[in-house]
């Protein structure tokens, strides 16, 4: 860890690590839930329709023809102090990710990918974060 003689010096620099690894974190997981290799695909459209939002769940959806991954995460000025949200808003997101009903992929998929993609992607981040920021 670099060497810093104040208190504050620290705390800038571990906010700004927690920054980091919040963010890292976001974009990984909403790049993941917009891959063919996690969602399932049919025309496209529910893999392009993982939005992230600061404060308050988006409202959005991917407009119809709409197939390719949506990237609005990288664009956020993350503050570890501040929410934030992933979501999908289609109507059929339910059936599709909670309820199974979906075809391409295992009923269990999206439970599946938060109960064991979602640590690694966390556990990733922070690896990146320790070395980037020297913790």
């Amino acid at each position: 860890m670099p060497r810093v003689t104040r208190a504050s010096d620290l705390e800038k620099h571990l906010k700004k690590a927690l920054d980091s690894l919040q963010a890292e974190t976001l974009i990984t997981t909403q790049a993941e839930l917009g891959s063919s290799k996690v969602s399932p695909i049919q025309t496209g459209r529910l893999r392009s329709s993982w939005f992230a939002a600061e404060g308050t769940a988006s409202s959005e959806v991917a407009p119809e023809g709409t197939d390719s991954p949506n990237t609005d995460a990288t664009g956020l000025r993350v503050d570890s102090s501040k929410n934030y949200h992933l979501t999908n808003n289609l109507p059929y997101v339910q059936r599709v990710a909670l309820e199974g009903h979906v075809v391409a992929k295992g009923p269990n998929w999206f439970r599946d990918f938060v109960d064991s993609r979602v640590p690694k992607i966390q556990a990733a981040a922070a690896k990146v974060v320790k070395r980037d920021f020297e913790l």
